[in-house]
């Protein structure tokens, strides 16, 4: 299932605001639109089955169909706030990595990354991709004695040698795969690598590379086919994206390049103000430390050394490195990260990412994102169902220029019922297909208590349930002690 782009959402609440309410319960006309506003408190729904409590005035923003308030009584803001469970507010477990692809030389440009990571005691990891920075040896041999910077390097055979002869304490742990090239996996793995950087979450072409469908942050690849998990659990090959993204506004801009924590992303390809891009890139960093309270995820900052030199890209820079330890992430090397990563990615992930206002205009409702060794999917703010999931077993071969197709539209599950009593939440779906899919509950967790076999909580944001669906009528049933009905409040 394609995004549904926020242009038509937009024409929606405004065909919707301008007269089609007819009764207190109003249907807004698909696709769902999108609201986070409202003149009183109010009761919403996407699919009719599961509702949510918001209150008068702004609120994060969520998908909608049905409002017991009516839809005249809902609007957008341009700007709305941030939902509370995006923002840290305790020790978070997340892993900040920052890297320097070394392509093309800027002995400026390193020196500038280094100034700023040192000045926040964050190691810097650069990363060889060719001969042109050997004569820079004595450059990384001292970052390394002074500030515990790491080298990792391309998978020429040459080049590790040539590294090696001349930085004495050169590990190689993680071989670096760049864009637009197909990725020699296990050929490119040099002695001693069980690792990889260079997937580009959610890419559909840019650089040469589609990845969507590839899990985000760190994860467990299956070696024989690297965009999708590990198919027994195991971690024989760890794999880490190219630089973290704005999972939500990536996912609807259908622009990864833009939201992205590359300064040149966000400067020249989002053309976000130096102020507004720092702004932009603090919310960022807070939005995974905050998912990192709940359990360990992975956060790589890349910045070739070439671009730094850009007018701003050095401030914004210095933003995202003050922001990660202010926020308190552990701060690893990419060779550390291989061995540490491993240790939590091969288990089912999950992440609630909001929407971040500025740059292009956009409104959008929060994201989840889950994957685990059978299947990725992804749920929008307000909805039961996932709006896409890829079945990883379908595809047992990866290349860099194509992506991992999701399910065909006609192939989704859909909710068809939904009831709660005496502590159960009892969810009644139709599958066109026997599928793996799953639900999500956009309340606190720590508020609906929702257990059983297959569910996660996702940060303060939901909590989700993973089930198999055989072909037809499907009922699934979870303990929910705090479920008084169908009816929740919002997550905010």
């Amino acid at each position: 299932m394609q995004p549904r782009r926020n242009s038509l959402a937009a024409l929606c609440v405004i065909a919707a605001l301008g007269g089609c309410v007819t009764k207190n319960t109003a249907r807004a006309s698909a696709p769902p639109v999108v609201v986070d506003r409202s003149a009183q408190a109010c009761v919403l729904s996407d699919d009719g089955f599961i509702w949510y409590r918001v209150p008068a005035g702004t609120f994060p923003p969520i998908y909608v169909r049905y409002a017991r308030c009516g839809l005249d009584k809902l609007g957008q803001d341009p700007r709305p706030p941030l939902p509370r469970w995006s923002i840290p507010t305790g020790p978070t477990q997340t892993r900040f990595i920052a890297t320097s692809l070394q392509q093309t030389v800027s002995l400026a440009g390193m020196q500038s990354l280094e100034r700023l990571a040192s000045s926040h005691h964050i190691p810097m990891t650069w990363m060889i991709g060719n001969m042109g920075y050997i004569p820079f040896a004595s450059t990384y041999n001292a970052y390394h004695a002074d500030n515990g910077d790491d080298v990792q390097s391309a998978y020429f055979p040459s080049l590790h040698k040539l590294i090696a002869s001349h930085m004495p304490w050169y590990d190689p742990r993680v071989s670096i795969m760049s864009a637009g090239t197909e990725r020699l996996i296990p050929q490119g793995l040099y002695p001693g690598e069980h690792a990889f950087w260079g997937i580009a979450w959610n890419s559909n072409g840019t650089d040469g590379t589609r990845d969507i469908g590839a899990p985000w942050g760190a994860y467990c690849a299956d070696v024989t086919s690297y965009k999708r998990p590990q198919p027994n659990g195991g971690c024989d090959l760890l794999a880490f994206e190219w630089t973290a993204r704005d999972l939500t506004r990536a996912y609807f801009g259908g622009r990864e390049d833009i939201y992205s924590t590359d300064p040149d992303d966000v400067l020249h390809r989002g053309g976000f103000s130096v102020s507004a891009a720092m702004r932009y890139e603090r919310q960022m960093v807070d939005a995974y430390a905050a998912a990192g309270q709940s359990k360990p995820n992975v956060m790589i900052v890349q910045q070739e050394s070439h671009d730094e030199i850009f007018p701003g890209s050095a401030q914004i820079m210095d933003a995202i490195f003050s922001e990660a330890r202010r926020d308190g992430m552990k701060a690893e090397t990419l060779g550390e990260a291989a061995s540490d990563a491993r240790t939590f990615s091969a288990a089912p992930q999950a992440i609630a990412f909001p929407f971040i206002p500025g740059g292009p205009p956009m409104l959008a409702p929060a994201t989840i994102h889950y994957h685990d060794t059978k299947a990725g999917m992804t749920f929008l703010g307000g909805q039961t169902m996932p709006s896409r999931i890829f079945r990883y077993a379908d595809y047992p071969q990866s290349r860099f220029n194509r992506a991992i197709p999701h399910v065909p539209q006609a192939q989704m599950p859909a909710l068809i019922g939904a009831h709660a009593s005496g502590g159960w939440l009892t969810l009644s779906i139709y599958a066109p297909v026997a599928i793996r899919s799953g639900a999500a509950i956009w309340a606190d967790p720590a508020r609906t208590k929702l257990t059983g076999a297959g569910t996660m909580p996702v940060s303060r944001a939901a909590s989700i349930i993973i089930f198999e669906l055989k072909r037809g009528n499907n009922v699934v049933r979870y303990r929910c002690p705090q479920c008084n009905g169908t009816t929740f409040t919002y997550s905010r």
